[in-house]
C-alpha cells in the first residue's frame, strides 16, 4: 500500500466551545469569562509553557505539527502571546477560529496542517496542561505505519498508549501517581483517518473509543502521557484507585527523563510542601 502519513496534534487552549464541556453550559458571555480571567489564564500559560509544550519541544521525531486551537475572542496579549511561542516553535500552528461545537472545531484545527500530498493523517489530541513521553511521535508513526501497510486502516483506527503518570499539582505529597488505564487515555491516544479528515479524534469520548473504532492498546514499559490535577479541570479529574504512589523525587525524575519537562519549573507549579 503507497501511503504518505502525516502526524498532527491539536490543543485546544481556553477554546470556548459551545457544547462538549461542563463549563460549555454557562453560555457564551459567562463562559468566555469565565476563560479569559486574567489569573486563570497566566496558570493555563504557565502549565501549557512548563508542561505540554518542552515534551513536545524534546521530541526524538521532530517531523510533526502541533495546531494550537483558540477561539477570536481570546484577549489580544494573550494571543500575541500564543503568536510569539509559534514563531519560537517550527512544529506549533495557530489557529483561531469563532466559538463552536468540539468537532467542527477541532476537524478544522487538524486540516489547517494537513499537507496536499498526504494521503492519511495520524492526528493525536493533547491538553494544553498535559504531556507525551519524548519518544510519543517516533512511536506513533511506527504503530500507524505498520498499521497502513498491513491494510488495517481502510477506515478510521485508533491507538494508545495505557501505561502514564497522575501528577497532581495541588498536593503537597504523593504528588505523583503511576498508572496503566483499561482504555485509552486522553493524552498519548491518536485516530488515523484519511487526510480528508471527515472525523477525529476528539470526535469520541476517549474511554467509549473502542465502542466506535477498532482500537489498539500498547501497554508499554515506560510511561508515555502525563496527566496533570488541578483547580481548573473541566473533567473533574482524580487519581485512579489503585494508582501506585511515588516519591516525589522519583517522579521528578520521571518528568525530566521521559518528558523533557524541567525540574525547577515542574516544581513551581507544585503546592509548597
Amino acid at each position: 500500500m503507497d501511503f504518505r502519513n502525516q502526524i498532527v496534534g491539536v490543543i485546544r487552549f481556553s477554546y470556548p466551545a459551545t457544547s462538549g464541556f461542563a463549563a460549555s453550559r454557562l453560555g457564551a458571555g459567562a463562559l468566555e469569562a469565565m476563560l479569559y480571567e486574567s489569573a486563570r489564564l497566566e496558570r493555563r500559560f504557565a502549565m501549557f509553557e512548563g508542561i505540554a509544550l518542552p515534551s513536545l519541544a524534546a521530541q526524538t521525531d521532530g517531523d510533526f505539527t502541533c495546531v494550537i486551537l483558540t477561539g477570536r475572542s481570546l484577549p489580544a496579549a494573550a494571543r500575541d502571546r500564543l503568536e510569539a511561542l509559534c514563531a519560537r516553535h517550527p512544529f506549533l500552528d495557530l489557529c483561531v477560529l469563532k466559538a463552536n461545537d468540539p468537532l467542527t472545531s477541532a476537524r478544522r484545527a487538524f486540516r489547517k496542517a494537513v499537507h496536499g500530498d498526504s494521503t492519511h493523517v495520524t492526528g493525536f489530541r493533547l491538553d494544553d496542561d498535559d504531556a507525551v513521553a519524548k519518544d510519543y511521535v517516533a512511536r506513533v508513526r511506527a504503530r500507524s505505519d505498520a498499521l497502513l501497510a498491513g491494510g488495517f486502516a481502510d477506515g478510521p483506527i485508533a491507538h494508545a498508549f495505557t501505561r502514564g503518570l497522575y501528577w497532581d499539582l495541588r498536593a503537597a505529597e504523593r504528588s505523583f501517581h503511576a498508572f496503566r488505564e483499561a482504555c485509552a487515555p486522553s493524552a498519548a491516544c491518536a485516530m488515523i483517518t484519511a487526510a480528508s479528515l471527515r472525523t477525529c479524534i476528539y470526535r469520541y469520548n476517549h474511554r467509549r473509543l473502542g465502542s466506535f473504532v477498532p482500537t489498539f492498546l500498547e501497554p508499554g514499559d515506560a510511561p508515555m502521557f502525563v496527566r496533570t490535577l488541578h483547580d481548573t479541570n473541566d473533567s473533574g479529574r482524580t487519581v485512579p484507585p489503585h494508582a501506585e504512589a511515588l516519591e516525589t523525587s522519583r517522579g521528578l525524575a520521571v518528568l525530566t527523563d521521559r518528558f523533557g519537562i524541567d525540574p525547577e519549573t515542574a516544581a513551581g507549579l507544585m503546592a509548597p510542601a
